[in-house]
């Protein structure tokens, strides 16, 4: 009976995940995913080179590499779409497609630790119970992979422990990807250290050679990139920021910051249902000595500490924790119910009528939240419409800046080389970009006073709608 609830979990979420692979990629967080599928686009019709991705807004540059990380979502979709063409439904798929290798071996994890009852619950609270994960498991991001390199991670070391040595290659190239990619996500180590601690005890666990070394391949090879990385900077001027997300003690002092944290875990990153369960999951495993879920909560309150910057300005940035939570929340919901059972006199069916309300409780907030107002899934029609209103009035070469706006997912839509430009940018700076070949200005009707730059340039006004101005400042 486990199997099959475990079974149809990863089945239904899987669907539940790739149903809106269509969506156009203007939803939540479209700022990220536009510069994931700029690219992954990039890849297919010019160099594949993954140490040299490439994004649009270069201005004239005619090299867009970019300082990042292992951009591994678009290296992925590069590939895929060299062998059938560019699409973002192609990333949006890829996403898709990780869930239900990273569910399979988190329920196995799971299993492993705490037996088929609170598999088959981490099952259903991994597929449908963390709304965020289940928006973000189909965006074109390497978050979706990111979550799935962690459960390797994880599974890798619990296999390696249990006997099979060969697992010990799969967890240092699980975790060296990760860190390639975002090395915060080498927070899964805590984890891992938590699980030779309860193999071989605190003082010969801690001491093992095999932390040490995969460890130490990790920092090697993300010294290495991140180094690259900085060489590109040096040459282009182009970054995604990689240091602009860390430590800042202002953050941390800050009540805002812990209440902002604190809300995303009992509405977006979990609801209140689930929240509960990994709350009384943490306590359970406290009282057993679990040491591997103890560290992963230790390596997240790491996270939040250091990266502090990128988790106030971005609820995705708590994602490192949810398969650990998930685990949490499936085997405190059964442990809650064997004892309310033990206590109550409960017989089987009983208890496994409670937990499948309470899975469904789970469920219903994840619901809730999903289809709320502002509902993550719901589309940018006033960006969407910018687009199709503009893209028929350009020129092929067109050169497109956007002032005021720093997503790029309306270039990505247009299909255009351009530049990004805050709106405190300097009206003369500005002006420089007309003689720099910029040939249409794009700018929100919140900052109309920047028409100034405009002054005493033939113009010609290709979109004035209630969200955007364009205007054409050159043929």
């Amino acid at each position: 009976m486990s199997r099959v609830a475990i079974a149809a979990a990863i089945y239904l979420g899987f669907l539940a995940r790739a149903a809106t692979f269509q969506a156009p990629l203007f939803d939540f967080h479209s700022w990220r995913q536009a510069d994931t599928a700029t690219i992954a686009r990039n890849f297919v019709r010019g160099r594949f080179d993954p140490l040299r991705p490439e994004i649009d807004a270069r201005g004239t540059r005619t090299d867009g590499a970019v300082e990042t990380g292992l951009e591994l979502m678009a290296v992925l979709a590069g590939l895929a779409g060299r062998l059938a063409g560019f699409s973002t439904h192609l990333g949006r798929l890829i996403a898709a497609l990780s869930f239900p290798l990273a569910a399979l071996l988190l329920v196995r994890f799971a299993r492993d630790r705490y037996g088929e009852a609170a598999a088959a619950a981490t099952a259903w609270i991994y597929a449908f119970g963390l709304p965020l994960s289940l928006f973000m498991d189909r965006a074109f991001m390497n978050e979706p992979l990111l979550s799935l390199l962690t459960i390797v991670s994880l599974r890798s070391a619990q296999m390696y422990l249990a006997g099979r040595r060969g697992a010990l290659a799969a967890l240092v190239v699980a975790s060296t990807v990760l860190g390639l990619v975002k090395p915060p996500y080498l927070i899964v180590w805590f984890a891992v250290a938590g699980l030779f601690v309860e193999r071989r005890g605190w003082r010969r666990g801690l001491a093992s050679w095999e932390l040490g070394a995969g460890l130490a391949v990790n920092l090697v090879a993300v010294a290495l990139w991140f180094h690259h990385a900085h060489e590109i900077y040096v040459q282009n001027v182009l970054t995604f920021g990689v240091t602009n997300k860390m430590f800042i003690p202002a953050t941390v002092a800050s009540p805002e910051y812990w209440r902002l944290v604190f809300s995303r875990f009992a509405r977006d990153l979990f609801g209140p249902v689930v929240f509960a369960a990994v709350v009384y999951g943490t306590v359970r495993a406290a009282a057993g000595r679990r040491w591997a879920e103890l560290g992963g909560l230790v390596g997240f309150a790491v996270h939040l500490l250091v990266v502090t910057e990128g988790n106030f300005n971005h609820n995705y940035y708590q994602l490192p924790v949810m398969p650990i939570a998930a685990v949490l929340a499936g085997a405190g919901i059964v442990q809650w119910t064997s004892r309310a059972a033990a206590s109550r006199g409960w017989n089987e069916d009983r208890q496994l009528r409670v937990v499948a309300g309470i899975l469904a409780l789970a469920m219903l907030a994840t619901f809730v939240r999903s289809a709320s107002f502002h509902s993550w899934y719901e589309t940018d029609r006033a960006r969407q419409r910018t687009c199709e209103d503009l893209r028929p009035q350009l020129n092929p070469n067109d050169l497109v800046a956007f002032v005021g706006d720093l997503s790029p997912d309306i270039l990505f839509c247009l299909d255009r080389k351009g530049w990004l430009y805050a709106e405190t940018t300097p009206v003369p700076e500005l002006r420089q970009l007309i003689r720099d070949g910029v040939n249409v200005i794009v700018i929100p009707q919140r900052y109309r006073e920047l028409e100034q730059i405009f002054a005493d340039v033939p113009q010609r006004r290709l979109l004035d709608s209630a969200a955007f101005l364009a205007v054409r400042v050159k043929d």
